[in-house]
């Protein structure tokens, strides 16, 4: 596993497959929230031979930690049913906030290419990601379900 803390490091096109928000437990010590993502990262794009690209990419978990005024706008709704599907990265930003003395703190935005127009915001100081594989060089920005671990909910299997 390798952790990136508060690397700077692009997440365009990663894919999340799965969003997990953890609550505060106060009575297990726990004091801080957190959201965590689990991502295909895109560590590299590679040219292939001719004029095409590949992509090295790992599955990673992304943790923004400290979180707060978290805001959830995804909306896969259409003319006709459509399905769920991960999503899309477009770009991920974070503007400072005043904080009089205190710690540095942020306000993340996460801007989603699928859903079209989807986007999460929220608070947090900062952020941890973790590599949970070796990077593989793909044809796609994606894993297959089967290249992925299991999930960081509880150990479950991705499908």
């Amino acid at each position: 596993m390798t952790s990136y803390p508060n690397r700077e490091t692009s997440w365009h096109d990663n894919l999340i497959y799965a969003l997990h928000i953890e609550a505060p437990e106060p009575d297990r010590g726990l004091l801080h929230s957190n959201l965590i993502l689990d991502i295909d990262h895109i560590v590299e794009w590679v040219r292939d031979a001719g004029d095409g690209v590949k992509f090295r990419v790992a599955p990673a978990t992304l943790t923004f930690h400290d979180v707060t005024d978290l805001c959830l706008a995804i909306d896969f709704r259409g003319d006709h049913r459509q399905s769920l599907n991960e999503l899309s990265i477009s770009s991920i930003d974070r503007e400072e906030v005043e904080t009089k003395g205190l710690e540095a703190y942020f306000n993340w935005v996460i801007e989603l290419n699928l859903p079209s127009g989807g986007r999460i915001t929220f608070g947090s100081s900062g952020y941890t990601q973790d590599l949970r594989a070796a990077p593989v060089l793909c044809d796609e920005q994606y894993l297959s379900a089967s290249q992925r671990p299991n999930l960081i909910l509880g150990g479950l299997s991705p499908r």
